[in-house]
């Protein structure tokens, strides 16, 4: 810690009347004055409140105090004996520890004598004859000042790291976002070369060989499905991800993307509603974006059900917005979850990336796709009852032609 100085002249005799405010820590004063009864009256005053105080004659012995020691606050008087003043040693105070404050003290008038000690960076000033409580409230205010000052300090450096830290942050994710895309775009052509040659020899493979061709067939698709999710994904990420909207009916797209699925969801025994809710409007969307957003939630709905479940998908048009739900009855997501799902490559749990397969980006890349039209994703869920997934769009793009925020027209993701 440091100290505060006073330095007081003996011909304006300091008033002592009650103790003022408490000095609550122990601050380091230094007092500098050529008359002693003042030195030692100013001591006492911030002793009592529980200051670390120390006495100075003049300003050639304060400099040699300060030379082995900090100070919080140093008071000087300006006019002293000797061939350095006060304002002297404020200034030069100053100088060397900035982070000390200067008080300095005198008489009247006070504005030809205390401005120039002002001007070399003085924090304050007392005029006498002043009372001890005065003394004390006003060192008391500058040692406020001096916390506050710290505590701006912290938060500053705080923010700062929290900048670094957070620029690091992106750097890592752009950093994992481009392998990512690179590895998949390694893996694109040669999976598809696979899976064309695959197909090429289909009806050369002799009965007894479909069975390994049906799972080489398999295993062929689920690697270009993850591939695609993966680039897709990344895209969706980047900073700079824009679409491409155009008046469509996005009803039809659902409806298709039901058939397009059939083999999977009958393969689970699933029961698939599709329920559409007032008169349906067409809407500025990008459809190829928008048809990978809600296979993505169709999917999920899928393959997080239970074997013999429903599926409900239904659409609501609004007169501000419209809706798209996807309900399930699966095992549900626990509330401690739900504010996670949507995190790219994160599954709630273990055993479900096991039991389903996947990377866990799919609604990532729907909510990504949503929100670049302005819109949002919800979910609704619970242990042991399902979840509902609804997207909402804005209206408005239709009726007023007016883009809405990340949907201005640009380069497809």
């Amino acid at each position: 810690m440091n100290q505060v100085s006073v330095a007081l002249k003996a011909e304006h005799p300091v008033e002592t009347g009650k103790s003022g405010a408490d000095i609550t820590e122990t601050a380091r004063i230094l007092i500098v004055d050529d008359e002693a009864p003042i030195r030692e009256l100013c001591r006492r005053a911030l002793a009592d409140t529980g200051a670390a105080v120390e006495t100075a004659s003049g300003a050639e012995e304060a400099l040699a105090v300060l030379h082995d020691a900090e100070f919080d606050i140093i008071i000087t008087d300006i006019h002293m004996g000797g061939p350095r003043s006060g304002v002297n040693l404020a200034e030069e105070a100053r100088s060397r520890w900035p982070d000390t404050d200067i008080l300095v003290i005198t008489g009247k008038p006070p504005l030809d004598t205390a401005i120039p000690a002002l001007k070399t960076g003085a924090a304050d000033y007392l005029i006498k004859p002043f009372t001890i409580a005065h003394l004390q409230d006003v060192v008391s205010k500058l040692l406020g000042m001096r916390r506050l000052r710290r505590e701006l300090e912290r938060e500053k450096l705080f923010s700062h790291k929290l900048a670094e830290d957070y620029a690091v942050l992106q750097k890592v994710e752009r950093l994992k976002a481009g392998i990512i895309g690179r590895v998949s775009h390694e893996l694109r052509t040669p999976v598809t070369i696979a899976r064309m040659a695959a197909e090429a020899i289909r009806d050369q493979v002799s009965p007894s060989g479909l069975v390994f061709y049906s799972k080489i067939d398999s295993a062929l698709r689920r690697m270009q499905a993850t591939v695609e999710d993966l680039l897709l994904f990344t895209k969706t990420q980047d900073e700079d991800f824009r679409i491409d909207k155009a008046e469509v009916d996005l009803w039809p797209v659902l409806e298709g993307l039901v058939a397009e699925y059939r083999p999977l969801w009958e393969e689970r025994g699933l029961r698939v509603e599709n329920r559409l809710e007032g008169e349906k409007r067409p809407l500025q969307a990008d459809a190829v974006l928008m048809k990978a957003a809600f296979s993505r939630l169709l999917l999920n709905a899928i393959r997080f059900n239970r074997k013999g479940g429903s599926i409900l998908i239904s659409a609501r048009y609004g007169p501000q917005e419209a809706s798209f739900a996807f309900t399930d009855t699966g095992d549900g997501i626990p509330p401690g979850e739900q504010s996670k799902i949507f995190d790219g490559l994160y599954q709630v749990a273990d055993h479900l990336t096991r039991k389903v397969g996947g990377l866990g980006v799919g609604l990532a890349i729907a909510r990504r796709i949503v929100e670049a039209h302005g819109g949002s994703v919800s979910v609704e869920s619970a242990p042991g009852t399902g979840s509902t997934f609804t997207i909402f769009l804005p209206q408005q793009d239709a009726d007023t032609g007016r883009p809405q925020p990340g949907g201005a027209p640009g380069h497809r993701a």
